[in-house]
């Protein structure tokens, strides 16, 4: 999957743009807030949809407009399309493929890019959310019926979290219902992350041994909210779930919130069997949320037989030297990546490149 052309409109800082890049390394550089990482943002939503960012899209626009506008022309399975985003900032988002308006999980499922940015350490380093939303919003589009499953989930969790606020007098009538759907969609999503971070594992060990040139090894835990069993299939999932949610009620009536799913769960990565989170030096986090970046390259090229598109912003930063040639050899496949750099990294890539400089908000240069 490559970009061949890619038009901004009042894009963050970018007030107009047409640029066809290179179809492998695009190195991009730049003094601070030219807007390097803006590119890249644009880069990444016309391939998955969003921003690596922010979650809200109105973000985007260029201060001092209302509206902007994205357009990629695509080329994917051996054929172009054109995926155009407008945005507003009402927050009103339209995508639309070839001139056709259509939903923004149709389009990017699965995900056409990732990205790795210096925010991703929180991956490993941060609060349990950010590894939820890693397992959410990068494996979870491997599976297909996974964004539908925690769709339904997260509003199912909204409404029984107000229920819960309420007088427990109240709840006998209207909380059995969003029991149900809670269990329902909970149970899968939880089956679901467990077998995807199986098929995962393989890849991950294999990117991280050669990241590290084999001084290291990797593994992780899956910490769900639940007292799971090894093996378990979904439907004892379910059962289990629907159990604990019966036995919980008192505790999360008292506490006016549900304490068991998804929601709640976690993961832990481990180095030498040691938590990366407590132990690893910031070089090692940075290793392991790479390797888990590229390893989803390799799982996306076994699964769909070709490579997504890959932003790397400052990704050189805290990488010792082996870890960079590692990261070279890592690089050497097909797939057209977009990096950022305060200064000259070309001498690292084995691959074809071109680079470019930013200066406010204006792409100059390209040359081979």
């Amino acid at each position: 999957m490559r970009i061949q052309r890619i038009f901004l409109e009042y894009f963050r800082n970018y007030r107009e743009i047409d640029w066809s890049p290179h179809s492998r390394f695009n190195i991009i550089t730049g003094d601070n807030a030219q807007g390097k990482t803006n590119l890249l943002e644009a880069v990444f939503f016309c391939t998955a949809g969003r921003s690596f960012r922010t979650a809200r899209d109105r973000e985007i626009v260029n201060w001092d407009k209302e509206e902007c506008h994205a357009r990629a022309v695509i080329e994917k399975n051996n054929s172009s399309q054109e995926i155009e985003v407008s945005l507003n900032k009402s927050g009103r988002t339209v995508f639309t493929v070839n001139g056709v308006k259509q939903s923004r999980g149709k389009i990017f499922r699965p995900c056409l890019a990732l990205s790795f940015t210096p925010v991703d350490l929180d991956l490993i380093r941060g609060a349990p959310g950010e590894r939820r939303k890693w397992l959410d919003l990068e494996l979870g589009p491997f599976d297909y019926d996974y964004l539908f499953n925690l769709g339904k989930y997260e509003r199912v969790l909204s409404q029984r979290n107000n229920l819960l606020k309420k007088n427990k007098a109240q709840l006998a009538d209207t909380l059995d219902p969003w029991n149900e759907q809670l269990v329902f969609y909970g149970s899968r999503i939880i089956y679901s992350r467990i077998n995807l971070l199986k098929n995962l594992f393989p890849h991950l060990r294999k990117v991280f041994g050669d990241l590290t040139s084999g001084k290291e090894d990797i593994s992780f835990n899956y910490l769900s909210s639940l007292p799971l069993e090894k093996g378990m299939g979904q439907k004892e999932i379910e059962d289990l779930y629907g159990k604990t949610v019966r036995k919980s009620i008192d505790e999360e009536t008292a506490r006016q919130q549900t304490l068991f799913g998804p929601h709640r769960d976690d993961i832990i990565f481990m180095i030498n069997r040691a938590d990366a989170r407590k132990f690893g030096s910031r070089g090692q986090q940075r290793s392991v949320v790479l390797a888990l970046k590229l390893s989803l390259i390799s799982m996306y090229l076994e699964e769909y037989q070709e490579y997504p598109v890959l932003v790397l912003d400052d990704v050189f930063l805290e990488l010792d030297s082996s870890r960079r040639r590692g990261l070279d050899r890592l690089l050497e496949g097909e797939g057209q990546v977009f990096i950022t750099s305060n200064s000259e990294i070309k001498g690292y890539f084995s691959g074809d490149s071109r680079t470019y400089r930013v200066e406010e908000g204006k792409l100059y240069g390209g040359d081979r």
